[in-house]
């Protein structure tokens, strides 16, 4: 099928998992992390305190997932994506008024939980039931959602930010949140005509099967297999963008400057994103995931051994390369290996041990700096674990390849 067709005929699926995937940016690292040097100011919070209380909130929300993702398999997928956007606004109005470090960890636990982990669950799950041959593409068009919320609201952030100042920003983003559930709703309300793929993949619901145990997908070799790499870029990534602002002060780069390599960084996730999706319909997810972290080794090497004016472009940049594969490689690999019919559960498990790993980092990374580590020993450290991690996957079965 050619993308113009593709596009034609799965316009609604794909145009939902794209909105759900931008939204999901308000409870992103990147986007929390810009008000970061605020919420330690206004709580009195050194950069390892602050670490764990956002740790703690992100391992708390990834547990939590484990159930929640699971959902999805038996919910319509539109009234899970609306209870995870009112969730996601109530947390974002909470942490603009939030009076003490309790608060302020309750209202962290509420943005990690319906943004990062409901709504970008949604908007994954909606095209990633799609049939082979096409769901590589679609996985493609629909994350672009990722890149595109870090493309433009980091500097929309860091000028309401100045102008608003960092509670002022929070509550204009429920209110956005708010306003994009109506549009989203109106514009249902409008189309009337219904798009019978669109239900089939709104209102999936898993059989009287209640499918694998998690105790027997944690047993599956096949999964353990794709654990390290599955969790390399989103734990790494959660501790460079946590502490970005820390990073950028030690290298002497400016805010202007980090928040053009940021759209550098998702201009190339997009063009990535879509490659990656066209390549995963033409030879297999499997095969794609010995090398999505190659672009993540690179950034780190780069950012342990120089230090230049655009260093933070290349840096950025080179991340971008696997950011753009991430979302659709892994969903097309566990579709892949698992097939789909229990996709949500399968899926909820691995995002909720990404989320984990990806809690451990800030905090941990902070604490290092707290201690003196220095930025290059730790980015060295990085780089070490992706390429182990990238080894592993060399001994995952490669269904599409044996059907072929």
């Amino acid at each position: 099928m050619k993308f113009h067709d593709l596009v034609r005929q799965y316009w609604r699926i794909i145009g939902l998992g794209f909105a759900l995937t931008f939204l999901s940016s308000f409870g992103q690292t990147f986007f929390i992390s810009l008000s970061g040097p605020d919420i330690r100011q206004a709580f009195g919070l050194t950069h390892g305190a602050f670490g764990s209380i956002y740790s703690l909130a992100t391992l708390s929300s990834g547990l939590l997932m484990i159930w929640a993702g699971s959902v999805i398999d038996r919910v319509d997928i539109r009234l899970y994506a609306t209870t995870a956007m009112l969730g996601l606004a109530a947390a974002a109005v909470s942490l603009s008024v939030a009076p003490n470090l309790v608060a302020l960890g309750l209202s962290l636990f509420a943005l990690r939980l319906f943004g990062q982990g409901m709504l970008s669950h949604a908007g994954v799950m909606s095209t990633a039931r799609l049939h082979e041959g096409v769901r590589g593409r679609a996985l493609g068009v629909a994350a672009l959602g990722f890149p595109a919320g870090e493309a433009t609201l980091p500097a929309l952030a860091i000028a309401l930010i100045a102008a608003f100042g960092w509670t002022g920003a929070w509550r204009i983003a429920a209110l956005v949140i708010v306003a994009a559930l109506a549009a989203g709703w109106l514009l249902g309300v409008v189309l009337a005509a219904k798009d019978a793929d669109l239900e089939a993949s709104a209102r999936k619901k898993a059989s009287g099967d209640p499918g694998p145990r998690w105790s027997d997908i944690l047993r599956d070799w096949r999964f353990l297999a794709l654990i390290p790499t599955m969790i390399g870029y989103p734990a790494i990534m959660t501790a460079y963008f946590f502490h970005q602002r820390f990073i950028a002060d030690l290298k002497g780069w400016s805010l202007e400057l980090l928040a053009s390599s940021i759209t550098l960084f998702a201009l190339v996730s997009v063009v990535v994103a879509m490659s990656a999706g066209s390549f995963v319909d033409r030879f297999g997810a499997v095969r794609l995931s010995h090398f999505y972290l190659a672009g993540m080794t690179a950034a780190s090497v780069t950012l342990a051994t120089f230090d230049a004016p655009f260093l933070p472009l290349v840096f950025f940049g080179l991340v971008g390369l696997t950011s753009g594969c991430t979302n659709v490689v892994i969903a097309a690999v566990l579709a892949e290996l698992f097939g789909t019919a229990h996709l949500g559960k399968i899926r909820a498990l691995a995002g909720a041990i990404m989320v984990v790993a990806s809690a451990a980092t800030p905090g941990a990374i902070g604490l290092l700096f707290d201690a003196g580590v220095s930025l290059e020993a730790v980015c060295l450290g990085f780089a070490a674990y992706m390429v182990a991690a990238a080894a592993v996957t060399f001994v995952l079965p490669n269904p599409r390849a044996a059907r072929v």
